[in-house]
């Protein structure tokens, strides 16, 4: 192994490294001291993929890639792994939720370079494991009813994906994703049940279900690794899948229904949410819609189209669930004054769930412009009118909720108003930044999207 290959490993370990200086000082030092320590060291992660971007892939391992895409998928994990550290809590008395945010991170990290069946694998499990002990933090009933669902449907996505890879093996004779391409019977079996599996861990309709209650009855953290750390590193896997498209056909009618029926469930559904977490929870589900019909629909446009979608997602979730961590379980209703009682909250959210909606001048304007040129390109009409409906509901959803931030406060809603921390506002005032410099000077996202794509 070369001193190259060991650098571009830098950034798992470092992810790594976190995770266990994290849980080692658990049982020792105050949560502030273990956030510190372990966003010290995802910084210095984030930053050897910084000062690595441009230069030469060289991988340490044939199945661990090293390409742009890698690059690319490995600092936006890192980035919302940050952001969820931001906001992570000692809920129940815990202190291993900066830990478990780490080994997500690491997961994802991995899961973004994955080259290999074992990697995907693996990177996909470790992410979800820590989601779901994250999840059960605070042994309240919520909680484990959200973490006893989670971890009955990923014991059965993860042996879905396992029987998919093992078929795919059998059809192909290798492990190694980019020989994954053909349509031959195994291939296809093969790629059904990854796509199966695959669907779990991306909230695709039908494999859902876990969602709502994710985000409603668990730690906001768990749903900020849901929402941002394992959906970017997904999406990231995603894209290097359908690069080689296992089963042909299949997998393309397969993705485009399911993201269709995402679209369409996820938004629907959420109108009639009062709750902000469950609300964010439906909006996740279509959301990933979207991503999977422009993977679906594929096209010059749709790895860019992809990429920059997800760029702009991230920041946003993670302001809305920063916001709702802060609040508590907080209803449409509770947010009515925060721009009052807490501006920078206020504003956040408000930009955030305008973002979402796809409004200028901020990023989320971007993305939904990419979304819906790569499927007219595409030529994807039954694609482009379920996005098209999805997006004009959910328009309705997003600014009922960011207007109530705006409105007049509720008479005792002065007392259920809390002030961020240090680290909550440095995290929503980095995420402002990322919701208007790209809906506003869109070129150097645009340049880094169209530069990673394989």
């Amino acid at each position: 192994m070369t001193g190259a290959g060991l650098i571009s490993l830098a950034p798992l370990a470092l992810a790594g490294l976190a995770a266990i200086v994290a849980m080692v000082m658990a049982p020792l030092a105050s949560l502030q001291a273990i956030r510190a320590v372990a966003g010290a060291l995802l910084v210095a992660a984030l930053a050897v993929v910084v000062l690595r971007a441009g230069s030469m892939p060289a991988p340490a391992y044939e199945i661990l890639a090293d390409d742009a895409l890698a690059r690319f998928g490995a600092g936006l994990s890192i980035l919302a792994g940050l952001g969820v550290l931001a906001f992570v809590q000692d809920d129940g008395g815990a202190r291993e939720g900066p830990a478990l945010v780490a080994i997500a991170t690491a997961g994802g990290v991995a899961l973004s370079a994955a080259n290999h069946g074992a990697v995907l694998i693996v990177g996909l499990e470790i992410t979800t494991l820590a989601m779901v002990a994250l999840t059960l933090m605070p042994r309240t009933a919520m909680a484990a009813e959200a973490g006893y669902k989670l971890f009955l449907m990923a014991g059965v996505s993860a042996a879905t994906l396992l029987l998919g890879a093992a078929f795919a093996f059998a059809g192909t004779g290798s492990l190694m994703i980019d020989d994954w391409g053909g349509s031959t019977g195994l291939v296809t079996v093969g790629a059904a049940l990854l796509l199966a599996g695959l669907a779990f861990k991306f909230s695709l309709v039908p494999f859902h279900m876990w969602v709502p209650d994710l985000f409603s009855g668990a730690p906001v953290s768990a749903a900020g690794v849901a929402g941002a750390v394992s959906k970017a590193a997904t999406a990231v896997a995603l894209l290097r899948l359908a690069e080689t498209a296992p089963g042909g056909v299949i997998w393309t009618l397969g993705l485009g229904a399911a993201g269709a029926a995402a679209a369409l469930l996820g938004n629907i559904v959420a109108l009639r949410q009062e709750s902000l977490a469950r609300m964010l929870g439906y909006s996740t589900i279509a959301h990933s819609g979207y991503l999977a019909m422009i993977l679906a629909a594929g096209g010059s446009i749709a790895g860019e189209a992809l990429l920059v979608y997800i760029a702009v997602y991230v920041p946003a979730i993670l302001a809305t669930l920063c916001i709702a961590s802060a609040l508590g379980g907080a209803t449409r209703t509770d947010l009515r004054g925060l721009i009052r009682s807490s501006p920078l909250a206020g504003a956040a959210i408000g930009l955030a769930l305008v973002s979402m909606a796809g409004l200028p001048p901020t990023s989320g304007f971007i993305g939904k412009v990419y979304l819906f040129s790569a499927l007219a390109q595409a030529e994807a009409w039954i694609l482009l009118a379920a996005a098209a409906i999805g997006a004009a509901v959910a328009f309705y959803y997003y600014l009922r909720f960011a207007l109530a931030a705006f409105a007049a406060p509720e008479p005792d809603a002065a007392e259920r108003m809390h002030v961020t921390s240090g680290a909550e506002k440095a995290m929503l005032i980095v995420a402002l930044a990322l919701l208007l410099l790209p809906g506003l000077y869109p070129e150097p996202l645009l340049a880094l999207a169209a530069g990673v794509v394989p």
